[in-house]
Parts: structure tokens; sequence; C-alpha cells
């Protein structure tokens, strides 16, 4: 086998048993608030909601830790007409040497099963980078030839699809956000796949009384030679102003929830995040912001409450 060959691709692999170990394999970013960034993972929520939002999440991982993840979204959320939905989205991920930037497009159907379930079809298109810095790394071999130069994959086009089954109280949902492999135009690396994600999950908006309600979500994820990643989260609202609650990742952290409707409009919310595995040893903490804004808040559905995805 090429020697060349070989050294890049126990690079690369290096680089992805990296993500898998630290990152728990997450090809897309993961935002502890998965009801806010739900239309990362799955087209079919645009145009679920209740209103038109905008939303901001930014998350800072492992604090402390060199090379720790940071990430930044905006996402977009539109009804077009009474059946169509429009979501729009981008962020850039950075870990350690390797950088994401990815945009995408969403359209969505929703197709109205009865007089309370609804079913949501999405597809979408996008088109990511993706650059790994090898010079910024440290090698054991100085000057090494092969640790030179930025792997880029340049601007590549990507699609994903999602389904949504919902009523005014419960929800499931089922997507492949991304259907391609990545492939990098200056290096000859055929044997190195990005992990591709399938993501299920099931969530609920119910009333304990007048003045509190919860929110459960449990989201599963899938990801070739990783084990199933489970993400549980509640969050109790109290008068649908102020939000309390816990989020919990199997093997890998828990957090705590925080959460203020500021007033019919803004919603500002806040996510702590303490790892139970062994990267405890070297950091405590991740923190992770959301922003939303609601562009039609007078808006209202006979399916669904305005906080029922987020």
């Amino acid at each position: 086998m090429n020697t060349n060959f070989s050294k890049i691709t126990f690079l690369l692999s290096l680089v992805a048993t990296l993500m898998a170990s630290a990152l728990q394999a997450q090809s897309d970013p993961s935002f502890r608030r998965n009801q806010f960034s739900a239309l990362l993972v799955n087209p079919a929520h645009a145009g679920a909601n209740a209103y038109d939002n905008v939303s901001v999440l930014a998350s800072k991982s492992y604090v402390g830790f060199s090379g720790a993840p940071k990430t930044i979204a905006g996402i977009g959320n539109f009804k077009l007409f009474n059946n169509f939905g429009l979501g729009v989205s981008a962020f850039n991920d950075q870990l350690g040497p390797i950088n994401t930037t990815r945009a995408s497009i969403d359209f969505a159907y929703h197709l109205k099963l009865n007089s309370k379930w609804k079913m949501s079809l999405g597809l979408r298109g996008s088109s990511s980078s993706i650059n790994i810095d090898l010079p910024s790394l440290t090698t054991t071999q100085l000057q090494d030839p092969h640790m030179q130069s930025v792997l880029s994959s340049g601007n590549s086009f990507d699609a994903g699809w999602g389904l949504l089954v919902y009523s005014k109280n419960l929800y499931f949902g089922l997507s492949q956000p991304r259907l391609m492999n990545t492939k990098f135009i200056n290096a000859n690396v055929t044997d190195y796949v990005e992990g591709k994600s399938f993501v299920s999950y099931a969530g609920g908006d119910f009333s304990l009384n007048k003045l509190w309600s919860v929110r459960p979500v449990a989201m599963f994820r899938y990801v070739k030679s990783i084990p199933l990643m489970v993400d549980l989260s509640t969050t109790f609202s109290y008068k649908e102003v102020l939000d309390l609650g816990m989020n919990f990742q199997f093997g890998s952290n828990f957090g705590v929830i925080v959460g203020h409707e500021v007033n019919n409009k803004l919603y500002i919310g806040y996510n702590y995040t303490y790892p139970i595995s062994s990267l405890n040893r070297i950091t405590s903490q991740s923190h992770e912001l959301v922003i939303r804004l609601k562009l039609n808040s007078n808006s209202s559905s006979k399916f669904q409450g305005p906080r029922f995805f987020n």
C-alpha cells in the first residue's frame, strides 16, 4: 500500500477516533436544548411551529480542554401557506483541527391525518465545507511533509430527509440529516467516511396544573461503529414564562436547564452541562446559550400550542 496514503489514512482515523471518544461522534452539531435545534436534525420541522421564528444557539463544550468544540448556529423556521414550511439554517463547528461550516435549506409538507394528528415530510439541501488543519497538530516527527497542508473538502453538496408525526400534545420524529460521504479535494483518502447519523425522537407538552406544564424529550442517535447515543431531557414551565429542567446523555454528561420568556417575542435560555465520563478529570463544564425571536407571535394553531417544539 502507498506509504503516503497509509499515513494520511492513519491521521484521519486518529481524528475520527478523537471525535468519537470525546464528542460521541456527532457528525452534526448536538445541542443540549434539542427542542430549539430540532430543525438542524430534521427538515420535517420546517413550518411545524405555530409561529415563524429565528433562533441563535451557541455552545462551548469541555471548557479548559485544548481543542474543545465550539459551535454557533442560526436557524429560521417559517410557515408557507397552510401546509408548507420553509427552514433555513447555518452553523460553524470547531473541533480541534477540524472546522466545519454548513448551510441548509429545508422544505416540508404537512398532511392532515385526522382531526388530531398531522404528518410532515421534509427534504433538505445543504452545502458544507470541512477543513482539517494538519499543520496545527504536534507530531513526533518535525517538518513531517504529510502534515504541512490543510485538508479541505471544498464546497460540497448534500441532501437529507425527515418525517414528523404530531398532535397537540405529542410528536415523533425520524430523520437522516445527511446522505453523502465526505471527500477531500487534495487527498486521495477513500477509506475516510464522516459518520452519518440516523436520528429518532419523541416528546410532548403536558399540563400538570394551572401553573405548571412539563415537556419531556427522548432522542436517539445512531452513527455507524459507535454505540447508540441516548439523550433525555425534561423541562418544567411555570406560567409558560420560566423554564427549569434537566438533561442527561447516557455515559457522557448531565446538565441543568433555565430559560425565561422575556415577552411574547423574545426567549433566552441557558444550559450548564457536567461530564460524567473520564473527561471530568480535565474539564468540568460546558455551556450553551439560546435566543429565540418570534416573528408573528399572535398566530395560533389547533394542532399545537406556541411552546410545543420549543
